[in-house]
């Protein structure tokens, strides 16, 4: 991997989770985190793209000495933390559509726990089954009844169900009924090949993805969507990394994502396969 022009000042998107973030969800591993900055002290611009909502990012974010916008819930929600200079973008489910998913006779018995996140807050069904975000520096979920207790639009629901039986019918089933306003999606996309006992559902605004926050983001900074660089690992990350000209998976990352990647990297994001990478094409 070589960039044409390595005195043109780029936007790098770095998603967190098996990307920048080592395999327990904490930590950064220090080339990871030494590249960025020194990527932000030479001129470039670093934004986080990830699955995660805005109060389990901010710690990163902040971690990480960032002052650029802050692309959070798949691309569901952007937002500029420091200057508050560009106005905040938030794609909702309206309450009506999520309490007809969660109510759906389909689900009815299936359902073992749920998360349901807007841009300032989520709640959990069970707080003692955090089931999706393993990081102990995020700010955890609010406990409560979801059908009762959620008042209003949310950015993304995940539902853990208590059973893999007719999945793919579930699955089918709900973007057949709600497909005009949302994506369901499973775990599936996450990289794991088997769907497992207690499948995840995935449910966001049909029009979230990370490649229209990544042309959005470069819009702002002024940058040709051919000269960003974007990093990532799983299949949320698949139209950012397809949509960017420098499009770079992690090599533990999924298989079917590194087919369409520009580059791969030569180590994992454990041993700081970001920032390896990000020095090979920079320096």
């Amino acid at each position: 991997m070589q960039l044409k022009d390595k005195n043109k000042k780029r936007l790098i998107l770095i998603d967190l989770d098996g990307t920048t973030l080592k395999d327990d969800h904490l930590t950064i591993n220090p080339i990871t985190k030494s590249a960025l900055q020194d990527a932000i002290k030479n001129g470039h611009t670093v934004c986080i793209c990830t699955g995660r909502s805005l109060k389990d990012t901010l710690h990163i974010y902040n971690e990480l000495e960032l002052d650029s916008l802050l692309v959070t819930l798949d691309g569901g929600h952007i937002s500029d933390p420091i200057h508050r200079n560009f106005k905040r973008i938030v794609l909702p489910i309206s309450e009506e559509v999520t309490k007809g998913i969660l109510k759906h006779p389909i689900l009815k018995g299936k359902i073992e726990n749920i998360i349901v996140e807007y841009y300032h807050t989520n709640m959990i069904q069970n707080g003692k089954d955090n089931f999706f975000i393993a990081d102990a520096n995020a700010e955890p979920p609010i406990q409560g009844d979801i059908l009762n207790d959620w008042i209003g639009p949310c950015s993304n629901i995940i539902v853990k169900l208590n059973t893999n039986l007719n999945f793919f019918n579930i699955v089918d089933t709900l973007n057949n009924e709600f497909g005009d306003a949302v994506k369901v999606k499973s775990n599936l996309i996450y990289g794991i090949e088997n769907i497992g006992e207690k499948p995840i559902l995935i449910i966001t605004n049909k029009f979230v993805n990370k490649g229209f926050a990544a042309e959005m983001v470069a819009q702002y900074y002024n940058k040709n969507i051919k000269d960003v660089i974007a990093f990532g690992d799983q299949m949320n990350d698949f139209e950012m990394i397809e949509t960017v000209g420098h499009g770079i998976a992690l090599t533990s990352g999924n298989p079917k994502l590194k087919e369409i990647a520009w580059g791969i990297t030569d180590i994992s994001n454990e041993d700081g396969g970001l920032g390896d990478t990000l020095n090979k094409l920079l320096k």
